[in-house]
């Protein structure tokens, strides 16, 4: 028969405590493992600044006409309302990009004729506004198909954007490279070097700051062929702001 060895109360007691102590000193080595694989980090912040051009103009035209009634007052304006959107739709502008904003009619009193002998006089105004969005290259075009055909102004010219997020890539990308050399900097003067990227969070403030709108109103042209008017879009500036964690590693000696 195979021999047996049997194990009093004490010893049993021993062996439990055996495990539990091998079982702490695991957990212990684990902890100690995962502490050790938290690479330390650095925190930048980086900042991008990029020059974009503007690709839309957009300005308000306003047609004046005045009348005896309002019926004769509105009508004038119509008409000339309609010469001036064809005349900026045949520069290319699309339908889309012309918008009326406002059609009001008002009118005014006052008497007039010799002293003993005055009349109300009743004189009805009509006035039509259009929003007018191009392409920039032909805002001063659209501005003489305006005045050309009647207007009575034409203000308020502003300058943007057809992808609403021009510039804002570019921008990203200088204020990342700017943390990049802010972070190889940093950690070369501590003595450490950088060895990846943790997280990366791009400021949702970051965005077009407009040195302010580009107008060029139309110029008293000289006797002959009126001088075009010359409308400057300049450039609009973006900026990005960026927040960047980086994992460090002591330099090798």
């Amino acid at each position: 028969m195979p021999s047996r060895i049997a194990l009093g109360v004490p010893a049993l007691a021993a062996l439990a405590a055996l495990a539990l102590l091998l079982s702490t000193a695991s957990t212990a080595i684990a902890d100690t493992a995962d502490t050790s694989a938290s690479p330390a980090t650095l925190t930048v912040e980086g900042e991008g600044q990029v020059n974009v051009v503007p690709d839309l103009a957009s300005l308000s035209v306003t047609v004046n006409r005045s009348a005896t009634t309002s019926r004769a007052a509105l009508s004038a304006a119509n008409t000339r309302t309609d010469l001036i959107t064809r005349a900026i739709r045949a520069l290319g502008v699309p339908s889309s990009g012309i918008q009326t904003q406002s059609v009001n009619v008002s009118n005014t009193s006052h008497k007039a004729g010799p002293k003993h002998n005055r009349h109300l006089v009743r004189r009805f105004t009509a006035t039509e506004s259009l929003s007018v969005t191009s392409a920039a290259t032909l805002a001063g075009a659209v501005i003489d198909a305006a005045t050309h055909n009647g207007a009575s102004s034409a203000n308020g010219l502003s300058f943007s954007f057809s992808n609403p997020a021009a510039g804002q890539i570019a921008a990203n990308s200088a204020a990342l490279a700017n943390a990049k050399q802010q972070a190889n900097a940093a950690a070369a003067t501590l003595g450490y070097t950088v060895t990846g990227v943790q997280s990366v969070d791009l400021n949702p403030q970051s965005g077009v700051v407009t040195p302010g709108t580009s107008e060029s109103a139309p110029a008293s042209a000289p006797k002959g062929a009126p001088t075009p008017t010359t409308v400057n879009p300049g450039v609009q500036q973006v900026d990005a702001e960026v927040e960047v964690v980086y994992t460090i590693a002591p330099s090798s000696a």
